[in-house]
């Protein structure tokens, strides 16, 4: 009840925060639960509370999906009136979460996720995907995978059906600041994922990350009302380490995506120059080292570090991801289920 009654604080006061007016889409982090990572694919008593708390800025048929499951989908107010917003629950194909595992569609939020984009299409409208576990790799290290991999094939699947309506994707839980290309079968990119900086700090303890912090950061995007085409994206930041020394805190620019990368937006196309850019050019891919960190970390990003983050940004899919690894001449770390596979294998010969 401890936890419950904080997180309805926590709720409190982000509404508070808000001024009258901003609409606010919330999506649940894997932390915003207990046990934490444990997100049931069904009604509980945290999602009907949190539900009740969010009223305020979601429409009635959004509350009643958000208590069975926590996604929703809600229209986004523009000229058009042609733009929506899924906001996916996706601690349910999170690796640490022990109830989901052995199901097919937790929530039946997948056949829940294509009818709503298939909706879209007939409609006519444009789609932003928002949710807090990514699919994919962690870039800092090798093998770290948030989805499970039937979640992640089945995510995928879904994103590259359905990309024409969706004008972009937004995910958080690294705390760093990365992004993620999906290609088609022609090596085309047909959609951006962007992986938003923490506002909250984190020392990272997962094995074999090196400079595993950041800055705070808040992230705003500008986009077009009327279509949803991400026009740029604006990166604020807070130096804690000056912070701390001066007892001030004071947030200010870190960086603006098209001057920093030379592109006109942050458009699949774009972002896709981006990645050549950062995998092509060591300025480039220090420029973005150092982003990734929210300017906390002035290490130099080498060849195995630039593998790492170049395959993770390229390739999410998991098999993909594994040959690119390979490609770069780096031998993968094995993945837990194969390291003990060869491990009892080992120890059968020895016996």
């Amino acid at each position: 009840m401890r936890l419950l009654a904080w997180l309805i604080f926590l709720a409190n006061w982000g509404g508070a925060r808000a001024e009258p007016d901003t609409k606010v889409y919330a999506a649940l982090g894997n932390h915003d639960f207990h046990p934490k990572n444990q997100f049931p694919a069904g009604s509980n008593n945290i999602y009907n509370q949190i539900a009740e708390l969010w009223k305020p800025w979601l429409s009635n048929e959004s509350i009643a999906l958000f208590k069975k499951g926590a996604f929703y989908c809600e229209k986004l107010p523009g000229p058009s009136g042609a733009g929506r917003i899924v906001v996916l629950n996706t601690n349910l194909y999170y690796t640490s979460n022990a109830l989901t595992a052995d199901m097919a569609d937790p929530g039946q939020q997948f056949q829940w996720l294509e009818d709503v984009l298939t909706d879209a299409s007939k409609a006519g409208d444009m789609v932003y995907i928002v949710g807090h576990v990514p699919p994919g790799f962690f870039e800092k290290t090798q093998n770290k995978a948030w989805f499970r991999e039937g979640f992640n094939e089945k995510y995928l699947k879904v994103v590259r059906k359905h990309h024409r309506v969706i004008a972009g994707q937004f995910f958080g839980h690294h705390h760093t600041d990365s992004f993620r290309m999906l290609y088609d079968d022609a090596g085309v990119p047909i959609s951006a994922m962007f992986i938003t900086p923490g506002v909250t700090p984190w020392k990272t303890t997962l094995p074999g990350v090196v400079n595993g912090a950041n800055n705070p950061a808040i992230r705003v995007f500008e986009y077009d009302r009327a279509t949803l085409s991400l026009k740029d994206m604006v990166t604020y930041f807070m130096n804690l380490s000056q912070a701390n020394a001066q007892g001030t805190p004071r947030w200010e620019l870190e960086y603006q995506l098209t001057e920093a990368y030379g592109v006109p937006d942050a458009s699949a196309h774009s972002m896709h120059t981006v990645l050549d850019r950062i995998a092509g050019d060591q300025s480039t891919l220090q420029r973005y080292y150092v982003y990734n960190s929210v300017s906390y970390s002035a290490g130099v990003c080498d060849e195995a570090c630039s593998m790492q983050h170049v395959c993770a940004m390229r390739q999410v899919d998991i098999d993909a991801y594994t040959t690119c690894l390979y490609a770069s001449g780096t031998t993968p770390v094995p993945q837990l289920p194969l390291l003990l596979m060869a491990l009892l294998g080992l120890c059968t010969l020895v016996l």
